[in-house]
C-alpha cells in the first residue's frame, strides 16, 4: 500500500501488511498488542518493510510495550540496515482512529527519540479489511495527520 505525504512516498510493504493483519483482534478475547516500524530510505519513498510484534502488558482495550525490549529491538535491526520510524498496534474497532493516550505516547516518542526524521509514522490495525481497517498517520510537530492510501 502507497501513502504520500510531501513529497516523500510512504510504501507499507507486504511483510509489514502481513504482520499488521495477522495480529487483528478478531475476536473480543484478542488483546491489544503492538509493536515498531523499521524501513529502509530508497530515493524519495520510505519502505517499511518490518513490523515487530514487542512484549508488553496487553488487555482488550490496551497495550503497554516493554521499552527495554524495544530499544533492543532498534539497536539489532538498525545493524541490518533497517531504521526505526514508528510504531503500530491494534484497536477493537472497525475502523481504527487513535485514541489520546495514543496520541499524546507517540508525540512524546516522537519529541524524545533521538533521530533526523521529519516526522514518524503511527499505525493502528483494526477489524475492517484494509485498507479501512488501518489507520496510518505521521506525527509531527505537535500533530497526528491521517494518510490515506493512493494507487
Amino acid at each position: 500500500m502507497k501513502y504520500f505525504h510531501r513529497d516523500i512516498t510512504i510504501h507499507l510493504g507486504a511483510t509489514c501488511l502481513a504482520t499488521l493483519d495477522a495480529n487483528r483482534q478478531r475476536t473480543r478475547f484478542h488483546r491489544e498488542i503492538g509493536g515498531q516500524l523499521f524501513a529502509q530510505f530508497v530515493d524519495s519513498s520510505l519502505v517499511v518493510e518490518r513490523a515487530t510484534c514487542v512484549k508488553g502488558v496487553r488487555s482488550r482495550f490496551s497495550f503497554l510495550p516493554h521499552r527495554g525490549e524495544e530499544q533492543r529491538e532498534i539497536d539489532a535491526l538498525f545493524r541490518q540496515g533497517l531504521h526505526y520510524v514508528g510504531d503500530w498496534h491494534t484497536h477493537p474497532e472497525g475502523t481504527p482512529t487513535p485514541s489520546g493516550s495514543d496520541r499524546t505516547k507517540m508525540l512524546e516518542i516522537f519529541q524524545q527519540s533521538k533521530h533526523q526524521l521529519p516526522y514518524m509514522l503511527m499505525a493502528i490495525a483494526g477489524l475492517e479489511a484494509f485498507p479501512d481497517g488501518l489507520f496510518l498517520g505521521v506525527v509531527e510537530a505537535g500533530q497526528i495527520v491521517q494518510l490515506w492510501p493512493r494507487t
